[in-house]
């Protein structure tokens, strides 16, 4: 305890004056692993990262302290797919955030929250197939086929797949234009993500509806921005002057005679 408290501190320092050295010293820290971690994670990309753990590490602690309740599988499920949900929301924000801010280094923390949907949906699939189904493959495809919101939660993962498979950057120069038309689809994969949690519950549904109005939100400030670009890029074409008929020339100055 008393080497956290100072450890934290300094963090706090850290991040408060965003400089990557200061004097461990005075804050009694005297281990290189510790002040090299508390300079790692001074960049808010890492901080980040290490923040998106959290949730895996939460469920990791209820599962070894076997308090996910009296239904653990359906406790499994919930957790590891409204955090996939989230990450969903937390990518599309990147966007308006972006653009409000103008911070074009927005990039990387799109395709990082991007990354962590995919990884919690699945570790939500993986739970599906191994701890629901125990990999029982007609089980599965029968479960599939009778089953409506399973194949919202299907289409959003085969979107979130594809978009992880093509989020580097070798990927988007093999890809060119054709890369944001399909990392268009998360859009409605999103859309995809709230039916699929919205119609397996059968009690209160206020958490989905939420969910569902932040995307909408979201997906309309991406329309409106889309209509402000397209109106920009037509002011900046220049009109065509007017054709004039065949036979006329230009109009002439007449003169008054006096």
């Amino acid at each position: 305890m008393k080497t956290l408290l100072p450890l934290l501190y300094a963090y706090i320092r850290v991040l408060t004056k965003q400089q990557k050295t200061i004097d461990y010293a005075q804050f009694g820290l005297k281990s290189p692993w510790l002040m090299g971690l508390i300079t790692t994670f001074s960049e808010a990309f890492n901080l980040c990262l290490l923040i998106s753990f959290f949730p895996l590490l939460s469920l990791f602690v209820l599962i070894i302290t076997d308090d996910l309740g009296s239904n653990p599988i359906e406790a499994f499920h919930l957790h590891t797919g409204i955090w996939t949900l989230r990450f969903l929301c937390i990518t599309l924000f990147v966007t308006p955030l972006q653009v409000m801010t103008k911070w074009r280094g927005m990039a990387h923390f799109r395709q990082l929250f991007g990354l962590m949907t995919f990884f919690y949906g699945a570790v939500h699939v993986y739970g599906y197939l191994a701890i629901d189904q125990a990999w029982v493959w007609s089980s599965i495809f029968r479960d599939i086929s009778e089953t409506t919101y399973i194949w919202w939660g299907l289409f959003c993962f085969i979107v979130l797949v594809l978009l992880a498979l093509t989020s580097s950057k070798p990927a988007k120069k093999v890809m060119g234009r054709s890369w944001k038309k399909l990392h268009r689809w998360i859009y409605p994969a999103s859309v995809a993500a709230v039916l699929h949690y919205l119609l397996q519950l059968k009690g209160n549904l206020a958490e989905p509806i939420l969910y569902g109005l932040l995307i909408v939100f979201l997906l309309l400030f991406r329309v409106l921005v889309w209509l402000k670009d397209r109106k920009v890029t037509r002011l900046m074409i220049p009109k065509r002057p007017p054709v004039e008929e065949e036979g006329k020339g230009p109009a002439e100055e007449t003169h008054q005679v006096s």
